[in-house]
């Protein structure tokens, strides 16, 4: 179980995203609590501030993170909220796959490796991309959704090496998104 090692009050308790407890005085909180799927033993949870659900993996660079909020996301598309994530990368190139096609050069057809899909009963885009990040190359599979008035966002980091070796665990985690959570 993984609640004791992220501290009291917040983290992921099991499976289950429990925002810290804020007082009505500071205002009504905008996490919302939600349902995730487990990596695996190899991921180990991290915490801090501004962390929800996060998992760092134990011998490769690979972060999985998952994150919520409520009310102050605007009102954008799942596109736009998807390009909004380059802001932090100094390149951003959406990752590009062979559709089985040739084209009229004999040359495969390729296509943006980005696609809408269905997750938790909701249209999430789910976009994969090259990017570098403080001079380092990544890659990124990205996935977002917007659902009863919040915006998640699901992402797996990691070098290019690893990126194939651990989708499978990512799937993982989105297999079992969950909002909202019944009790």
């Amino acid at each position: 179980m993984i609640a004791g090692s992220l501290g009291c009050g917040r983290g992921v308790r099991g499976e289950i995203f429990v925002p810290p407890y804020q007082p009505v005085w500071k205002g009504q909180n905008k996490l919302p609590t939600y349902r995730v799927g487990l990596p695996g033993a190899a991921w180990e949870p991290l915490a801090g501030p501004g962390f929800q659900a996060v998992w760092q993996h134990s011998t490769d660079p690979a972060i999985i993170q998952v994150h919520g909020e409520c009310e102050d996301h605007g009102d954008s598309d799942l596109e736009d909220f998807t390009d909004h994530q380059r802001i932090d990368y100094s390149e951003w190139a959406i990752v590009e796959e062979p559709t089985g096609e040739l084209d009229a050069e004999g040359r495969p057809r390729m296509r943006q490796k980005q696609y809408y899909t269905t997750i938790a009963d909701r249209e999430a885009l789910r976009t994969t991309v090259r990017a570098k990040l403080d001079g380092v190359e990544v890659m990124l599979e990205y996935v977002v959704l917007k659902k009863d008035g919040c915006l998640f966002d699901l992402t797996y980091i990691t070098v290019p090496r690893s990126f194939d070796q651990h989708t499978g665990e990512f799937q993982q985690v989105i297999d079992g998104f969950g909002f909202p959570v019944q009790r």
